[in-house]
């Protein structure tokens, strides 16, 4: 029966962790049997199944060192079958059935090794008598660093460096002998780009040719080390390994405005040369570093953990796909650090490495167990969970200023707010025990009506006193509020002065305040209130509803409670609002109201029409009332004074928030709730199986996070730049070495497991670590002993690498470096450091899957500092082998395609830099011929041969007999320009030797 992939054997698997020896230890009663097991089975099983399945790595639960262990088996059932030969699992597997999963997975036995297995299996398996026993050495990258001494050597001129000794051993071992040393113009200009990415200037190619005294390259390194443009170069190698972005990934590549400084933080640690093991630290846990450490260290801790915080986002809800964050954390932290690839761990035991799914898991808890920011998705487009960064110095004494002041406007904000509740209730009870009532009544929708006395009163002649007030209230029907009333109103002094107060008097000042003075210089005569919870003052002005400025008003709330419009003609909102006019709109729970309080003793007459102002709703009423109690006006001018002084008090405090030091904020990690995960078969989250302790892989230590209450990332932190830890300081090493030299001891920058590439030269690899780590992880330190070594100063043979460094690899500039040497020799780089990008604001995103992030940003600052996003590579990066920014970049490609040359020809950024960079050498010199010596100085630090000048000098007066309708100057402006594009492109120019 045909086994489902799902039951496939996993075992025969290849490059493992062990190097396997046979012990002979068997004693056999066949002599034939035994010579066959010991001479064809045997090293079969140790040399190759065995680095799988058995020592400390048993993949898929599987043994091979004893006959019972292949018939008991593994997950997939027993490997021999004794009565059935022919359908064991082993045959089939080895045979590369279809329905099994072939082993080795990588590449076949021979078909002599497959014959012998098959044979042996026919014939019952027999095993020799006796214990059969496999002895293992570890893979030897998780050997201990072995600090031994650099080997004597007989070239002791030549030797500069211990680096030197160790090459020239291999060197003479293969028969070969070194490579002259480079002239000095390039040496140097192989340095500058080493160091800081960048062309030496003239005058730096002079100074070098002319110092003839010792140390001269020497000072040369210091100088560039010295340089902050050595961490805007050396940190973009690091920001390629973290697979550095300025976008999140996820299906619409949400922008992460705040991710600019963890790039800034790498820049910076490298040019401080932090120790390397600190700068790791500080990635992992630079958050829970920061609390015991100086203050003045705590936010740029903070920032550092970015390093785990630009993981990439995946799917449409990045929530409900964290787990594969997680997995490119994880997979991240393995490459980068210790150079292993831990993401293969996720859905099984790997399959070449002692690296095991509990592994995985282990570390899986520890980030699961953080909180990261967010960048915001389609359905959630806004960043969350940001983390504030402290301020310290002048603006925390500013802030600690700011919040005292708040806290005292605050306690007084809340004894006025009391104060003023205790003057509503009053206001209240005043009323309901003086009212009465002189007109009362129901406004259909879209119709409108005038006050009519209730009970055969009269409005004419009404009797008041100083301090009565006369209100009328506009109450909500069954719409919950949801008309606009016009209002008219007006109240005339019957004798006397004969004076009139209207509310169309407020139309030109409605927010002048609230209470409002009359036309006749008396404060506090007129009120608008809103009645839902109690009589109260409206709060809030407004000067412009719906971005109407014509339109203005009092309110509670989000609703517009009494409002005018200003405008001579009418304006059209959610209704057309007449000119000139003073409208009422009252809450969904309760009346709002427009009070007169009487400046006078007399009698007056009122006058008043009520109107829908917006028809389609339920309409309204209105009641029109008098309070003869002294007492209800008094309570309304202590709500003004109760009003004035909250509404100053909230004035302050705004002022006190506008003028409070921005609190910068990081995307970067905190601590969340620690807890240990459940492994998940077959990498799949809803598939649980049992909870794994957080903790370092096995193989490495297998330490358990101690701190329950802590996510661990603190001692994983620690473990990790354990000086204990053989990979760490072998890792960087091999980086560093890969920067200067274009390959790396070992080949596979990224994978020290046994799929990796041995190195090359191992002495001088743990050489190299060892010394990293006797210099307190100086990162300098190590590029002092390589660069300034003789092996590195060798003249360049070719661009194909030399296993025995016999001389240096040629290659080609990075996109980076030749973006920025054409702003150098422009004269267009701006070198300072970059920070945000112009992003737009975050209230207005709304990016979604078919219309994602997208934007260019246009800068003339380094490279590094250029905005990169995730989904849409630029298409200068693209062009020239940029990183890949959804995964660790180790080692860039170099490839060349015709599109490459005509990026000289065509593409608006050349041009503009041939135009800068032709009009500045025109203005250095007055004849073409010392032009073009200009031109090459600046260009490869030397003077164009004879050649070139014969070359140059011909094409430049042809160039401009093609243009004969330009004028003279713009004809020689172009021809200057159009040979500056054909330098820009040239071998010479694109290659470091």
């Amino acid at each position: 029966m045909a086994r489902s992939p799902a039951r496939i054997l996993g075992f025969l698997l290849t490059g493992c962790l062990v190097v396997v020896v046979p012990v002979l230890s068997a004693r056999a009663d066949d002599a034939r049997s035994e010579e066959f097991f010991e001479s064809r089975i045997r090293p079969v099983l140790a040399g190759t199944c065995f680095r799988c399945h058995g020592g400390q790595k048993v993949s898929g639960r599987l043994r091979v060192d004893a006959r019972e262990s292949l018939l008991k088996g593994g997950e997939s059932g027993p490997a021999i079958d004794v009565n059935r030969p022919s359908d064991s699992l082993l045959v089939q597997a080895i045979r590369r059935r279809d329905d099994v999963s072939a082993m080795p997975p990588d590449r076949p036995l021979s078909p002599r090794e497959v014959d012998d297995l098959t044979t042996w299996v026919n014939a019952g398996a027999p095993w020799p008598k006796g214990s059969a026993g496999f002895r293992s050495e570890p893979h030897w990258a998780f050997q201990p660093i072995r600090m031994t001494e650099s080997p004597p050597a007989r070239d002791e001129p030549w030797i500069r460096t211990g680096v030197d000794r160790f090459i020239v051993a291999r060197m003479k071992a293969a028969g070969r002998t070194p490579a002259p040393e480079a002239d000095r113009r390039t040496l140097l200009r192989r340095v500058t780009y080493d160091l800081i990415g960048l062309p030496p200037t003239p005058e730096e190619v002079k100074a070098f040719e002319d110092d003839r005294r010792p140390g001269a390259f020497e000072r040369v390194v210091e100088r560039l080390l010295d340089s902050p443009h050595y961490g805007e170069h050396w940190g973009r190698h690091w920001l390629d390994v973290v697979r550095y972005a300025d976008t999140a990934g996820e299906n619409s590549d949400h922008p992460v405005p705040h991710a600019w400084r963890y790039r800034n933080w790498v820049i910076q640690a490298l040019n401080n040369d932090e120790p390397y093991d600190q700068f790791i630290r500080e990635q992992i846990a630079g958050d829970l570093l920061a609390r015991t450490g100086p203050p003045e260290q705590a936010a740029r801790r903070i920032v550092a953990t970015g390093y785990l915080a630009i993981a990439r986002r995946f799917g449409h809800d990045i929530d409900k796909d964290m787990h594969l964050t997680y997995a490119d954390v994880i997979d991240t932290v393995g490459k980068s650090v210790l150079g292993l690839t831990l993401g293969c761990c996720r859905c099984h035991d790997h399959k070449y490495d002692p690296l095991t799914a509990r592994d995985y898991y282990g570390l899986y808890g520890i980030f699961e167990s953080t909180r990261f920011a967010s960048p915001g998705c389609e359905p959630s487009q806004m960043p969350r969970d940001l983390v504030r960064l402290p301020i310290t110095g002048e603006a925390a004494e500013r802030i600690q200023r700011i919040e005292a002041e708040r806290a005292a406007i605050d306690a007084r904000l809340k004894r006025l707010e009391a104060e003023q509740n205790g003057e509503i209730t009053a206001l209240g009870q005043a009323m309901a025990s003086s009212a009465d009532l002189l007109s009362e009544g129901q406004l259909p929708d879209a119709t409108s009506a005038t006050l009519t006395p209730v009970d055969g009163r009269s409005l004419d002649g009404r009797p008041v006193k100083l301090g009565e007030v006369i209100q009328l209230s506009i109450n909500p029907r069954g719409n919950h509020g949801a008309d606009s009333t016009l209002v008219e109103l007006e109240i005339a002094e019957v004798d006397g002065h004969r004076r009139r107060w209207n509310v169309a008097d407020l139309v030109n000042d409605l927010t002048a305040g609230n209470p409002h003075s009359d036309t006749y210089g008396h404060a506090g005569v007129w009120s608008f209130l809103d009645r839902q919870d109690g009589p109260r003052l409206l709060p809030e002005s407004l000067q412009a509803i719906d971005g109407r400025r014509e339109l203005h008003a009092w309110r509670q709330g989000d609703t517009p409670s009494v409002f005018v419009n200003t405008s001579a003609r009418p304006v059209s909102v959610w209704t057309t609002l007449p000119a000139r006019r003073f409208f009422a709109h009252p809450g969904p729970r309760g009346a709002v109201s427009i009070a007169w309080t009487s400046p006078m003793d007399g009698a007056v007459s009122i006058r008043g029409r009520i109107a829908d102002a917006h028809p389609g709703g339920d309409g309204v009423g209105w009641r029109l009332e008098q309070f003869t109690s002294s007492e209800v006006s008094r309570h309304l001018a202590e709500l003004g004074r109760r009003r004035t002084g909250i509404t100053e008090a909230l004035r302050r405090r705004t002022e006190l928030e506008a003028s409070r030091p921005v609190e910068p904020v990081a995307y970067a990690v905190a601590e969340g709730v620690p807890h240990d995960t459940r492994l998940q078969r077959r990498g799949e989250p809803a598939d649980l199986a049992d909870a794994v302790p957080r903790a370092f892989p096995v193989v490495l230590g297998g330490q358990k996070v101690r701190a329950t209450q802590a996510s661990g990332r603190l001692e994983l932190a620690r473990w990790l730049t354990d000086p204990a830890n053989p990979l760490t300081a072998r890792v960087i090493a091999n980086r560093v070495w890969h920067w200067h030299f274009g390959r790396g001891l070992v080949a596979t920058p990224n994978d020290f497991g046994t799929r990796g590439e041995k190195p090359t030269h191992p002495e001088l690899l743990d050489y190299l670590a060892g010394q990293l780590v006797q210099s307190g992880w100086s990162l300098k330190a190590l590029h002092r002993e390589i660069v300034r070594s003789a092996t590195y100063r060798q003249a360049a043979s070719s661009s194909e690498h030399s296993p025995w460094y016999d001389a240096f690899t040629r290659r080609r500039l990075t996109a980076e470096e030749l973006r920025d040497t054409l702003l150098a020799v422009s004269g267009d780089l701006d070198t300072r450091p970059g920070e945000s990008h112009p992003f737009p604001p975050e209230a207005t995103w709304s990016f979604t899957q078919h219309a994602p992030f997208a934007a260019e940003y246009e800068t003339r600052k380094r490279s590094v500092y250029m905005m990169q996003k995730r989904n849409r590579r630029s298409r200068f990066f693209a062009l020239f082998d940029g990183p890949d920014p959804n995964e660790s970049t180790a080692r860039r490609d170099v490839t060349t395609v015709p599109t490459q040359a005509l990026f000289f020809m065509n593409d608006p950024f050349v041009h503009a830099r041939a135009a800068r960079f032709a009009s500045r050498v025109r203005s250095a010199a007055p004849t073409d011929r010392e032009r073009l010596n200009e031109a090459y100085q600046w260009l490869l630090g030397r003077n164009a041969t004879e050649e070139e000048q014969a070359e140059a000098l011909a094409f430049l007066p042809e160039y401009s007999a093609l243009l004969a309708d330009r004028p003279e100057p713009e004809r020689a402006a172009a021809a200057w320009e159009a040979y500056a594009r054909v330098l820009f492109g040239c071998n010479e120019v694109l290659y470091v030797d």
